[in-house]
């Protein structure tokens, strides 16, 4: 049937009133928590103005002359003057995106250009391109065909002032760059139209662009003056906390939202950029628009403009006061943590008795609920995401960092948490005696007849009995406890039909041989169809998923969890398990772990790990899906079960910064330094055959495949055995490489050399005794996965050792080698000084809290040198090592302190630290001053050294240590590393 162009039109047009009337109605249902029902009424009438098809044509043109432009940038749209960002297309890829303006981009020398991770803000050649009128004006003129002169600004000025807040709500997930920045549902217009009646009904001028794209926008918040960043975020945070009492919020991505990111601007950073409005090719098809509430660009664009109310400081101020007077908008709102303000529920904010249906997460009913009780329940289930205060705090952009993490959603009348959250929510009804019922709809399955066939050593029985207590949970316990063992058990007792979920091959392998050892399952094989439609039996009880590869029974399964969910959707035995165990469920952060955790319906949920602790702080969100961490066998628990020392030798390498670099390397740079390095190397290769020659087996684990190789092609010749295990080799290599491994002869020497991402984790082969950190890690869980490899019992162990290679004089690896040692303290090792494992006579890893009697004591009994390395001074520990050392120094003492030269600093007054070398000069302190790098240690007498993060003249902070070491050969490392040149120190 064919339509004439008026009926497209007349239908066009009705298709529009029936969204807005939709949205309507689900504004209204929302903000007051009832059905649809129970709001439409005969007496409602739903007014909506059609929407236009044709938005570009509703906007009247208007001449972009000096004073359009002028008026535009300083009186609105204002930011940095002296740095901008413009919008490039790549001709040959099509791939677009904002790129900060340098007259030196195109220089052989710029960084970009060299690709070697250095970023602009630490640029010695950085010299950015001033905004100018002409730029301005070709932004919003458009003539561009590629949109390659679209203007993008800094809101936030150098000295963090600001004259706008702009909540964005363009798609910033990675990738979505190339398509604008464009969502991909249409939840940002409702999140928007939220944010837009808050405004309206807290009288806040402010007004809705949509963005380029067509499929996101901006709210703008103008300013009339500049004022403190702190203090328009501030303003925003508490202007979402006061709106939310009447309007239903139900997403906490506003607070991502928000432009300016942050308070203060770290030095040198530019903050987040932010594309300006009225971009003349995209207001053509009615975008880079402002829009009336119907989604409607206002036909006079620039009237629109002039016409919005700039806040004065005074007006923000005096909304402060009057939101905080009212009750609302707590004066931390500022703080970047308004979701830990109030998640206790209010007495009274239900009507009835709530419904809360237990399947896969928890579905709580929240009809009756007043609009402050809805987002106390979805801040449970929300927390701060440390990588973006990480990225904002090094002013790395946060395009797809959010500022908070939440795994809530709601689904109709319902607001739905995750299962770990159980718990808590009941309690928090409880304290305020809201009536509440459980409908319990997960599933339960019928008993099985499974038995354990094993026996469970004394610490692990406390284990099984506390997780069997609890429905969810997760297990930590070190490498070695035997956690495959104690799930086989709690499987045994709960005899339901059970799912295990791992992340490698590896481990699924594990799983089958110790669920075929340590279960007796007596149940008829189960049936299955073939392709074909024929009905055959499984040949086993304990089926698997890997891949294409699927012999699940229903009764005891190991899957691969990537292979759970398929691109037509998840498994369909999913929902059928009673019990579910996630190994290495640290891992539970990712994406397709989420997804699969929050599709299971099971009863019985646990996590299982070593190490629960996330590098990204991601770790609530196990805790989230699984439940709490409901018993802990730490790695110093089992070191101390284990009843054998526990040792860490640091072995200082000398490698330096090479002198055609002229900055400190950091990133890959600094990597680079290391994993070509041929005298390292050497060290290291020296001290493993030393270690082969007294009968010991090793380990050495690198970053790089290409470093393992050269280790191993180096060492072969050294052991009877050297087996080869790296993530570029292929499955069948790697199993081959394994099964050699396993039919090694306690007899022959062995060396085993692979990389940390493969070895690192997981691996498990008893006999090892000996680590080599070929390359630097940091954090506590890498560093307790790593040693884990050294937790197995074997026959003849003694002892086991981590050779830790310390590159000091390069900061980077400095600051890894002191986490490591913070890790090394919790996890129960402690130091020697050579390969025979000799300990020190005194606890030889210090913190803030223990080491300054040790230390003092040190310096006051030095018998002929002392020099100390700090690279800033303050009074205090200046007054205070004057006058421990001052008799000393009468004695004839050599005293030398060696620190940065005054102009290293990049913060503080000169004068003030040269009194302070002049009165440790005077006080008889030999004075030497290094530009670059500077170590933390004191030496003493050429044999004690006291070497960590923390600075011994200045102040320290709460997570510095200290290691204390009686070693020559350390000391005579250091000082070489230190004094071996001369020139390139002053003294004072």
């Amino acid at each position: 049937m064919d339509y004439s162009e008026t009926q497209i039109i007349e239908l066009r047009n009705k298709i529009s009133e029936l969204e807005m009337e939709n949205r309507l109605l689900k504004e209204r249902m929302d903000e007051a928590g009832v059905s649809y029902a129970d709001i439409v009424s005969d007496n409602d009438k739903v007014v909506a103005e059609s929407y236009d098809q044709n938005q570009g044509a509703r906007i009247k043109r208007f001449e972009i002359t000096d004073k359009v432009a002028r008026d535009f940038f300083v009186m609105f749209c204002r930011g940095r003057k002296d740095v901008y960002d413009l919008r490039y297309t790549n001709p040959k890829t099509g791939k677009n995106g904002y790129y900060t303006q340098c007259f030196n981009r195109w220089d052989r020398d710029c960084h970009i250009q060299k690709r070697d991770g250095v970023r602009c803000k630490d640029c010695e050649l950085r010299a950015y391109k001033p905004i100018t009128l002409p730029l301005i004006k070709a932004h919003m003129t458009g003539t561009d065909p590629n949109g390659n002169d679209v203007v993008a600004i800094y809101p936030m000025l150098e000295n963090n002032l600001c004259q706008l807040l702009v909540f964005d709500f363009d798609n910033h997930a990675k990738g979505a760059e190339q398509d604008d920045h464009a969502n991909i549902d249409d939840s940002w217009k409702e999140e928007i139209n939220a944010l837009r009646r808050i405004c309206k009904n807290l009288d806040v001028d402010a007004v809705v662009e949509r963005s380029r794209s067509g499929r996101g926008a901006h709210l703008w918040i103008f300013f009339k003056e500049m004022i403190p960043a702190r203090l328009a975020r501030r303003f925003g945070f508490a202007l979402l906390e006061k709106g939310a009492e009447s309007v239903n919020l139900k997403s906490f991505r506003y607070y991502d939202r928000m432009i300016p990111t942050q308070d203060v601007l770290p030095d040198g950073g530019l903050g987040n950029v932010i594309a300006l409005p009225l971009q003349g090719l995209a207001l053509k098809s009615g975008n880079s628009a402002f829009v009336d509430d119907n989604w409607n660009a206002y036909e006079d664009q620039l009237k629109v403009l002039a016409g919005t109310r700039r806040l004065t400081r005074q007006e923000i101020e005096d909304y402060l006061s009057l939101w905080y007077s009212a009750g609302s908008a707590s004066k931390d709102d500022g703080n970047d943590t308004p979701w830990d303000k109030s998640t206790e529920i209010e007495s009274g904010g239900v009507d009835g008795v709530v419904h809360i249906v237990l399947s896969d997460s928890i579905y709580i009913d929240s009809s009756g609920m007043t609009n402050k009780t809805k987002r106390q329940l979805r801040r449970m289930a929300t927390f701060a995401n440390k990588q973006y205060f990480q990225n904002q705090a090094m002013d790395i952009p946060n395009y797809d960092a959010s500022r908070f993490i939440y795994l809530r959603r709601d689904a109709g009348k319902y607001i739905v948490l995750p299962r770990g959250l159980r718990e808590e929510i009941l309690k928090k009804l409880d304290d305020a005696r809201v009536r509440y019922e459980v409908e319990d709809k997960r599933t339960v399955g019928r008993k099985l007849n499974i038995s354990f066939k094993g026996n469970l050593r004394d610490s692990q029985i406390p284990a099984v009995e506390t997780m069997l207590k609890n429905e969810t949970g997760i297990l930590h316990a070190a490498t070695a406890f035997g956690k495959t063992v104690v799930c086989c058990d709690m499987i045994a007792r709960r005899s339901v039909s059970t799912l295990i979920l791992v992340d490698r091959a590896d481990l699924m392998n594990q799983w089958l041989k110790r669920l075929d050892e340590f279960l007796d399952i007596d149940e008829d094989l189960p049936e299955y169809q073939t392709k074909s439609g024929r009905t055959r039996k499984r040949k086993t009880l304990i089926g698997n998923l890997q891949g294409a590869h699927d012999t699940l029974t229903g009764i005891v399964d190991v899957a691969m969890i990537r292979s759970i969910k398929k691109k037509d959707g998840f498994h369909p035995m999913l929902k059928e398990y009673s019990q579910v165990y996630f190994d290495e469920c640290h891992h539970a952060a990712s994406n397709s772990a989420i997804e699969v955790l929050q599709e299971i319906n099971a009863k019985y949920v646990y996590g299982v790990t070593a190490t629960p602790k996330r590098g990204d702080g991601k770790e609530k969100i196990n805790e989230f899906l699984l439940g709490p961490i409901r018993y802990r066998f730490t790695a110093k628990d089992r070191a101390e079960e284990q009843n054998i020392d526990h040792l860490v030798y640091p072995r200082f390498t000398k490698t330096v910064k090479p002198h055609h670099l002229s900055k400190t390397p950091y990133g890959n740079e600094a990597f680079e330094l290391i994993r070509n390095n041929d005298v390292r190397d050497e060290q290291i290769i020296r001290d493993v055959v030393e270690c082969v020659q007294a009968g010991r087996t090793p380990v050495i684990l690198t970053k790089y495949v290409d470093h393992a190789k050269k280790l191993s092609a180096r060492l072969k010749e050294y052991a009877d055995r050297l087996i080869l295990l790296t993530g570029a080799n292929g499955t069948k290599v790697r199993r081959a490489q394994v099964e050699k491994l396993n039919n090694v002869d306690d007899a022959e020497s062995l060396i085993i050399v692979g990389t940390g991402s493969l070895l690192g984790e997981g691996f498990d082969y008893p006999r090892l005794d000996t680590l080599f950190m070929a390359t630097p890690v940091s954090g506590e869980n890498v560093v307790e996965q790593y040693v884990g490899r050294l937790n197995r019992d074997y026959e003849g162990k003694e002892n086991v050792i981590v050779y830790d290679y310390v590159d000091s004089h390069i900061p980077k690896f400095d600051k890894m080698y002191a986490s490591r040692m913070k890790a090394y303290k919790k996890i129960g090792y402690e130091l020697c000084v050579n390969m025979d494992g000799e300990k020190q006579k005194v606890n030889a890893i210090y913190d803030i809290e223990n080491y300054a009697e040790v230390y003092w004591r040190d310096l006051e009994e030095a018998k002929f040198s002392i020099i100390v390395s700090s690279p800033t001074l303050n009074n205090q520990k200046v007054n205070h090592i004057i006058k421990v050392l001052g008799k000393r120094l009468e004695l004839g003492i050599k005293a030398t302190v060696v620190t940065w030269h005054p102009d290293s600093y990049k913060y503080g007054r000169d004068d003030t630290r040269m009194e302070l070398m002049e009165r440790l000069r005077k006080a008889g302190f030999e004075i030497r001053l290094v530009e670059d790098s500077c170590e933390h240690y004191a030496v003493i007498d050429d044999e004690i050294v006291w070497y960590g993060s923390m600075n011994l003249l200045s102040k320290e902070d709460a997570d510095d240590n200290l290691m204390r070491v009686c070693s020559r050969e350390i000391a005579e490392e250091l000082l070489e590393i230190t004094f071996g040149s001369d020139k390139e120190m002053q003294e004072w």
